[in-house]
C-alpha cells in the first residue's frame, strides 16, 4: 500500500567531524563510509550502552518542499546518507523505536531485549523532548555492511552527485591527471533519482540495487533537491 506518509526505505544520514553540520566535513564522511564498507555503530543515548546503527523513517517528500530541502528537518543533521531497504534492515533485526516517558523505559532498563528501543518523549516539555519526526529506526549491530547492492547514496543536490561521480572515477581507477591526457578516468553512465522519483513511488523492490554491467556506475545515486 503506497501512503503518503510511510515509504519502503530507511536513510541513515551522516555528519561531520565532531558532528558537525559543515557539508564539505558531511560529504568527506560520507566517502570514508563508503571506502569502509561498513556502517559503525554509535551507544550515544541508547538505554544499557547498546550499540546501535541508526535511521529514519522519514519519506523524502517529507524531507523536502517542492523540490527544495526544508531546514527544519536537517537541524540536526546533513542531507548526505544512505538509504536501505526496510525490510533488508527489519530482517536483519532493526526495528522501530519506542517512544516513550523516561518513567516508562525505566521499566525495561535492564531488559537487554528491548531496552535499546526506547527513546524519551513527553510532548508537555513544547518540543523539547520529541524526536518523533525523526521517525527513528535502530538495528543493533556494531557494523552494517555499505555496497552498492545494499544501500543507495543520498546527496543534497546534482552539484555533490557530479563531483562524487567524478572523484570516485578518479580514485577507482588511481590515475593522475596529465598534459596529455585530461580524462584518463572513465565516464560511466550512472543511475540517479531525482526527488520527484519519489513522488510516484518510493518502493525499494524496484530501485534497490545495481545493474551488473561493469561498464555502469556502481551505486544508484539519490538528488534530495533537484532545483
Amino acid at each position: 500500500m503506497i501512503r503518503i506518509d510511510h515509504c519502503e526505505n530507511l536513510i541513515h544520514f551522516t555528519k561531520g567531524e565532531d558532528k558537525s553540520l559543515d557539508y564539505e566535513s558531511a560529504y568527506q564522511n560520507l566517502k570514508k563510509i563508503i571506502k569502509s564498507r561498513e556502517l559503525t555503530s554509535s551507544a550515544g543515548m541508547i538505554i544499557g550502552g547498546h550499540r546501535c546503527v541508526c535511521f529514519t523513517e522519514s519519506p523524502v517528500r517529507c524531507l523536502t518542499n517542492n523540490g527544495q530541502l526544508d531546514s527544519k528537518y536537517f537541524s540536526r543533521y546533513t542531507p548526505f546518507g544512505l538509504q536501505y531497504c526496510k525490510k533488508d534492515v527489519f530482517r536483519n533485526g532493526g526495528r522501530p523505536v519506542i517512544y516513550s516517558t523516561k518513567e516508562e523505559a525505566k521499566i525495561q532498563k535492564f531488559n537487554i531485549h528491548i531496552n535499546w528501543r526506547y527513546v524519551s518523549y513527553n510532548p508537555d516539555m513544547e518540543g523539547k523532548l520529541d524526536f518523533t519526526w525523526e521517525r527513528e529506526w535502530r538495528i543493533k549491530k556494531e557494523k552494517v555492511p555499505v555496497t552498492p547492492e545494499l544501500a543507495k547514496l543520498v546527496f543534497p543536490n546534482i552539484e555533490w552527485i557530479n563531483r562524487f561521480i567524478e572523484e570516485h572515477e578518479k580514485e577507482y581507477h588511481g590515475m593522475e591527471l596529465d598534459d596529455d591526457c585530461q580524462e584518463c578516468f572513465c565516464k560511466r553512465e550512472a543511475t540517479i533519482l531525482n526527488f520527484t522519483d519519489f513522488l510516484n513511488i518510493e518502493q525499494c523492490e524496484n530501485l534497490i540495487g545495481t545493474c551488473p554491467n561493469p561498464d555502469k556506475f556502481p551505486w544508484i545515486l539519490i538528488n534530495m533537491n533537484e532545483k
